[in-house]
């Protein structure tokens, strides 16, 4: 009985540890592409070009798809927002992504701008090719008018920019470029609640959709999933 009891065992627990692992292996084995990017944002404010620009790494993950996953593949980011100080001393962000106002995110990056396929199946092919990035595909830009307090964040676009970067400031264009240089990281400098933010979001000082806006905020200036 008591070695009928541990086969019965082993057949429930050894297919769910291999299981387990298959999934937990998957971002292991299942890379297919890692590669630095660098955007880089152009403005002109009184006739001066003003220039912005950060690096972001991305790891590409297409493992083989489980029961009735569809869409098994998913890329990890790395990076932060990048900030552009204009001549007023007021700061944007250029997030990470674009984000929907109906829908909170959309998960389009710049890197969308860079070719879809290569030679080798390597983005680093591209290494130091600049490609321009269109103003579907530029993240959107924030700026908060207290940097103290996340909750003063407000959205808007190129196309109003003046509001914010003063009467001459215009956004010019933005291009798109793999690189080796090492991922940016300095957000916490402009914005310094930004690795404690999430654990003080508190749902009663915001209306519901704004909440969520705010909770995922902190994915759009940094990401760390690598």
């Amino acid at each position: 009985m008591r070695t009928l009891i541990i086969a019965i065992l082993l057949l429930v627990l050894l297919p769910t540890l291999a299981l387990f692992g298959f999934i937990l292996s998957r971002d292991v084995f299942y890379v297919v592409d890692d590669y630095r990017y660098r955007l880089t944002v152009n403005f002109m404010v009184d006739g001066k070009p003003l220039s912005a620009r950060g690096v972001v790494e991305e790891t590409v993950h297409r493992p083989p798809c489980i029961m009735t996953e569809t869409n098994c593949g998913h890329i990890a980011i790395k990076g932060d927002a990048v900030p552009v100080t204009f001549p007023n001393g007021k700061t944007v962000f250029v997030l990470l992504q674009v984000i929907d106002t109906d829908r909170a995110s959309i998960g389009v990056t710049p890197s969308r701008a860079l070719p879809n396929t290569s030679p080798t199946g390597k983005m680093n092919v591209w290494m130091r090719r600049e490609f321009a990035v269109s103003t579907l595909l530029l993240p959107t830009i924030v700026y908060f008018p207290d940097p103290r307090d996340p909750y003063s964040v407000i959205l808007t676009n190129p196309d109003r920019i003046s509001e914010i970067g003063g009467p001459t400031a215009a956004y010019v264009n933005a291009t798109v470029m793999v690189t080796d240089e090492p991922v940016t990281r300095n957000v916490e400098s402009y914005l310094p609640w930004i690795n404690t933010f999430n654990s003080n979001l508190d749902v009663k000082k915001v209306e519901f959709f704004r909440y969520e806006l705010m909770k995922n905020l902190v994915s759009y200036l940094r990401r760390d999933d690598l």
